[in-house]
């Protein structure tokens, strides 16, 4: 396996890109020129630094950390017997067959639906099930990557069922999502609310409003362009229960995405769902613009991703494999355009509420119907464990990483969270952060729960009058204090 299995053979690229990234995991997908420049020294060198993260992330689950160093050995002498193979060809031929004049970019995140740069990362949580924990998801690791020193702002965009505030804690929404969308003002940074938790914000969505959950498509891309004009490190989007559009979109337009299921048949059906669904929605975008819909080839790619069928197999594509390989025999420079695309699809899995080791099975079949079905490959797989604690801190509208940091539940999403930042600190350490701001946090959502309204956006909590310290008691109370008063004579 070397240089002519690379310019010959889609799965053989897209296991070297997969070795890349996980090498180089701060990188994009490789390019001919960064596999051209490839040295043994700086795959040596990114060794030890993969090697130190992977032995401090994981601390001391061992098991975890013997399968990420097998791994990166495998992926080190494969990278290193494609760089000496290539050596060899450039001495015997005198040329380096993968060279070409364009310099990569790996300074950027380019999105889908996004062209302009942009230094905000976009995560994704989504999945094609309700009541399977997204917010859950969403919400810890805000507060993890948060407590890690990011700045952070969490969007509600789950419209139709927005709850993501309640789980950090707010009850009153004086300005929301619904506000920016009806241009009471102008960007997205007037709506965000601060929440108790240092470094986090929140940009809510009232769901109670008619129609709220059905948003044009040009208010979703004023949505997306907003966002990344946001004064923060990280935005973390909690999408809802459903393969629309524009849920599709937005997940497309993540730098990093989370597919949420249970352990359910139906649910890890749905997100499979919802995994397919976009990546042939991005498939069905890139062939717009490269492939004319009248052609052979685009009313092929046209049958293939509405699933038209028409009693005759006979040629046609029934996985992406085929279609890639279709797409090869018919033109080859849309075939490097659209291998390179797919590669830089990448999804991460959650089995929530799980009860049982066994389950990892189901992170293995979906990344079998992955890698055969779509060529694409699950990145990492992360089991949060079933933990009744986990329902006690949602009726206290506290998140399980504060109220109960050192359940199963809460040291899994914080070792997702460790991973998706790649930050020196290990669940241990983050862990500590997390105890010790704990007791001020619990204190700040009591207060919270108090208030008559937030004030403006990063307005401090203390300064925020509650319902005991106004002049005039409400309405509400008045009538209460009434009937209490009545009912004791």
């Amino acid at each position: 396996m070397g240089i002519e299995d690379y310019l010959q053979s889609a799965r053989y690229r897209r296991r070297l890109a997969l070795d890349y990234r996980f090498l180089f995991p701060n990188l994009m997908d490789p390019d001919e020129l960064a596999l051209a420049n490839l040295t043994r020294e700086q795959l040596e060198s990114a060794y030890e630094i993969r090697l130190h993260q992977i032995e401090t992330y994981n601390g001391k689950d061992r098991k975890a950390a013997e399968e990420q160093r097998s791994r990166l050995n495998a992926s080190l002498q494969h990278l290193i017997a494609f760089a000496d193979e290539r050596d060899a060809m450039v001495r015997r031929i005198g040329a380096d067959p993968l060279a070409t004049e364009e310099t990569p970019d790996h300074s950027e995140f380019k999105s889908v639906f996004l062209t302009n740069h942009r230094r905000v990362r976009l995560v994704a949580v989504g999945g094609g099930k309700g009541g399977i924990g997204k917010s859950l998801v969403a919400a810890n690791l805000a507060i993890a990557l948060a407590t890690m020193g990011k700045t952070v702002v969490a969007i509600d965009m789950d419209l139709g069922g927005a709850d993501l505030h309640l789980a950090l804690g707010l009850r009153s929404l004086p300005r929301s999502l619904n506000d920016f969308l009806e241009r009471k003002y102008e960007n997205l940074e007037e709506v965000r609310l601060q929440t108790a938790y240092r470094n986090l914000s929140i940009i809510a969505t009232d769901s109670s409003r008619l129609g709220v959950a059905n948003i044009k498509h040009a208010h979703k891309e004023k949505v997306l362009r907003h966002l990344a004009k946001l004064d923060c490190d990280i935005v973390i989007a909690d999408l809802g229960a459903e393969v629309s559009f524009n849920v599709l979109d937005i997940f497309l337009a993540a730098d990093h995405r989370y597919v949420v299921t249970s352990t359910e048949p139906t649910s890890v059906l749905e997100a499979y769902g919802l995994v397919k669904l976009s990546l042939f929605r991005k498939i069905r975008h890139f062939a717009g613009e490269l492939i004319p819909p009248s052609s052979p080839l685009g009313e092929q790619m046209a049958d293939f991703l509405f699933e038209r069928e028409d009693g005759e197999t006979n040629g046609k594509p029934h996985t992406v494999w085929q279609l890639v390989d279709l797409i090869a025999q018919t033109d080859p420079e849309v075939h490097r355009k659209l291998l390179k695309m797919i590669w830089n699809y990448h999804v991460d899995l959650v089995i929530n509420m799980s009860d049982r080791e066994k389950d990892w099975a189901i992170a293995q079949t979906m990344t079998r119907l992955c890698q055969d079905n779509l060529a694409i490959n699950v990145e990492h797989s992360y089991l949060v464990p079933w933990d009744q604690r986990v329902r006690d801190c949602a009726r206290l509208l506290l998140p399980v990483v504060i109220q109960a940091s050192s359940s199963a539940a809460s040291r899994a999403l914080i070792q997702m969270a460790t991973e998706a930042a790649f930050l020196g600190g290990s669940k241990e350490e983050i862990g500590k952060k997390i105890n010790a701001i704990a007791p001020a946090v619990k204190e700040r959502v009591k207060k919270m729960s108090e208030m008559s309204a937030l004030g403006r956006p990063g307005q401090p909590v203390d300064k925020i009058v509650s319902l005991a310290e106004q002049d005039k008691p409400s309405r509400l109370r008045e009538f209460l204090a009434k009937e209490i008063h009545l009912r004791r004579q």
